[in-house]
């Protein structure tokens, strides 16, 4: 549908939904079956350093040449990354859908050397799967914030695709993060990162993992954070990730300010039929409104645009809606 095409990072987009990171593209097969299903675009599954450092250290352990260990760790890191490249280049031949990679690294060098081959090999942008976790008490929330920008200035200057950012919500002040990184070089931001997050079996004393899948109800978590930003920075474009399950939702983040949202888990419930039926909620949408395309109403319920003292964007506490005692 006309109606529905956008851009996102500059690249043009057919539709504003976007399929994240995950097992859905990993594979050339998937992402056409994505791309017939209306997909705008597709961020492939992460490249994880530390990954690849896990299998050379398991080859490591059960290799009977401990000296070896270098070059196992080269040549694993090799295929792997050379698997991951053939895999961008035969999706640029066989599709039109735009091929956003993303990479997790460990090491800073590593960001930059990984960047480079990515965008070598055709990807049409990349996004950068950042976070690291505190756990000691000596790391100041400044020193983080800075590694964080100094790797995104470091790739940004490195490569000449347009990079975004992939943050998660454990920041002071999200929107003070995204100007640095924006006056660092990026062209984007995905918010927010869904990560893993132990719990704990009380009756057996053991720590598992809590449920990967997102809820509907998880998309509250951003749509504050997008409204504000995207008026505070209207130059950085937002793609909404986490708790994007039906077309209303997409609505809900392209009316707060987002350029796209990333869909994953509706896809493990409801099927690849869901990119469909997003798609044909948002035309229904706008016909109903009278809007002709997407631009004509992005951003109408950000916090700039909404100026009353009543605006739900600047209020945190509740001062109504629970009855008094």
């Amino acid at each position: 549908m006309k109606k529905l095409e956008t851009s996102y990072l500059g690249l043009a987009l057919s539709s504003p939904v976007i399929v994240s990171s995950s097992p859905f593209t990993a594979s050339v097969e998937s992402i056409v079956e994505l791309e017939k299903a209306g997909a705008g675009a597709v961020v492939l599954k992460s490249i994880f350093e530390e990954q690849i450092d896990g299998e050379a250290a398991t080859l490591e352990h059960y290799s009977a040449y401990p000296e070896a260990s270098g070059y196992l760790a080269r040549y694993l890191e090799a295929d792997y990354i050379r698997g991951f490249l053939d895999m961008i280049a035969a999706l640029k031949r066989t599709t039109k859908i735009p091929v956003i990679a993303s990479i997790n690294c460990a090491e800073s060098g590593s960001w930059v050397d990984y960047a480079k081959q990515i965008a070598a090999a055709g990807a049409d942008a990349l996004e950068l799967n950042v976070f690291f976790l505190a756990t000691d008490d000596r790391s100041s929330a400044a020193a983080i914030e800075e590694r964080y920008a100094s790797i995104v200035g470091a790739v940004a200057e490195a490569v000449s695709i347009p990079v975004s950012v992939k943050l998660s919500p454990r920041f002071t002040n999200i929107h003070a993060v995204l100007r640095a990184l924006y006056n660092r070089g990026a062209k984007g931001a995905t918010l927010y990162n869904r990560f893993f997050e132990p719990d704990i079996v009380v009756d057996e004393m053991r720590l598992t993992a809590s449920d990967s899948l997102s809820g509907p109800k998880e998309l509250r978590n951003v749509l504050r954070d997008v409204a504000l930003s995207s008026s505070l920075l209207p130059p950085l474009e937002l793609s909404v990730s986490t708790g994007v399950h039906t077309g209303d939702d997409v609505l809900k983040c392209l009316l707060a300010g987002a350029t796209t949202a990333q869909v994953c888990t509706a896809l493990y419930l409801q099927g690849t039929g869901v990119i469909g039926r997003m798609n044909e909620r948002i035309a229904q949408w706008m016909d109903a409104h009278g809007f002709h395309s997407i631009d004509q109403f992005r951003g109408a319920m950000r916090a700039e645009l909404r100026p009353d003292k009543n605006d739900p964007n600047g209020r945190v506490q509740y001062m109504r809606f629970f009855p008094q005692k």
